[in-house]
């Protein structure tokens, strides 16, 4: 049998839940998230509950599973699992957001060794991918952080709506599931701290 996004229920971590993003939970979400510091506030004007709200409607309406990370009852940060081929061999972790106060602390890593942990080992996916404007060096940071291999920068390759300006480049890094178990354990490591 192969995998369907709709078998996705929750996933718990040491000290992350990770759940599925409904429509309900925007509003409270985007509350959580927006601020003018970050990466999507200042490059995709999402600004506000609403522009949110409408922005992620419809990344909801794709084949995607967007999760909320909760901590202690908040949430803290989202992610989403999209662009799955058709037998799930390939999945891309994308739209990762970090709440202000949370960022560089381990909700970033908890929220990717979930995630990973789950396309690797019930997806059975054989390739994470994940793609990164160049200009967004934070996240290309954590890429590094994570152990994600650079394979370079794909030029106009992918246009989002609402990003301003959108030249279309994205640079991508990828896991393999044979280079999972040395990832989870160093994940596992520094999640231990």
């Amino acid at each position: 049998m192969s995998y369907s996004f709709r078998q996705y229920e929750h996933l718990n971590g040491p000290r992350l839940t990770l759940k599925r993003v409904e429509a309900e939970d925007l509003i409270s979400l985007a509350n959580a998230l927006i601020s003018s510091t970050t990466w999507f506030s200042q490059t995709r004007n999402i600004t506000t509950p609403e522009i949110f709200r409408t922005y992620f409607e419809k990344i909801l309406a794709r084949e995607t599973l967007p999760l909320a990370a909760i901590y202690q009852g908040e949430f803290v940060g989202m992610s989403v699992f999209q662009y799955p081929t058709e037998n799930f061999t390939r999945v891309e972790i994308g739209f990762s957001w970090v709440s202000d106060q949370w960022q560089r602390t381990f909700v970033n890593s908890e929220m990717k060794f979930l995630m990973l942990g789950y396309a690797f080992e019930v997806m059975k996916v054989k390739r994470v991918e994940f793609s990164v404007h160049p200009d967004n060096v934070k996240s290309n940071d954590a890429m590094k952080r994570l152990g994600a291999t650079f394979e370079g920068m794909l030029r106009k390759w992918r246009f989002l709506p609402g990003l301003v300006p959108d030249d279309g480049n994205r640079n991508i890094y990828s896991i393999l599931d044979d280079e999972w178990p040395e990832i989870q354990a160093r994940l596992k490591s520094v999640l231990s701290r």
